[in-house]
């Protein structure tokens, strides 16, 4: 008796997952229908048309007024002063010799 339960148990385990393993295998087979996977050659395509992170973070920099995503007065820029970078007015920053960077204005 003690045989037999855990060869019962098995039988029932492996009878119960052919099932679970059709119904996943179905899902999958519609969702390559749902999500019709682009060819190779246009995901490399659009692959290489994306933005470079770190030009954005450049221009970012440049055109910076503050640290925060509070609203700032337009006359604040970047200004970079001995390798730093400062947030002051452009004439301040011209004042102590700082380069104002890309400012619009």
């Amino acid at each position: 008796m003690r045989i037999l339960a855990p060869i019962l148990i098995l039988l029932l385990s492996a009878s119960l997952g052919c099932p679970i393993m059709d119904e996943l295998n179905k899902a999958n087979a519609k969702m390559d229908e749902i999500v019709k996977v682009k060819p190779k050659k246009e995901a490399e395509a659009e692959a290489g048309a994306k933005v470079d992170p770190l030009q954005l973070s450049k221009d970012w920099w440049n055109s910076a007024r503050s640290l925060n995503s509070k609203s700032v007065s337009p006359s604040i820029v970047n200004c970079r002063l001995g390798g730093r970078s400062q947030f002051m007015t452009r004439d301040e920053c011209l004042n102590r010799g700082g380069d104002p960077g890309n400012v619009s204005g």
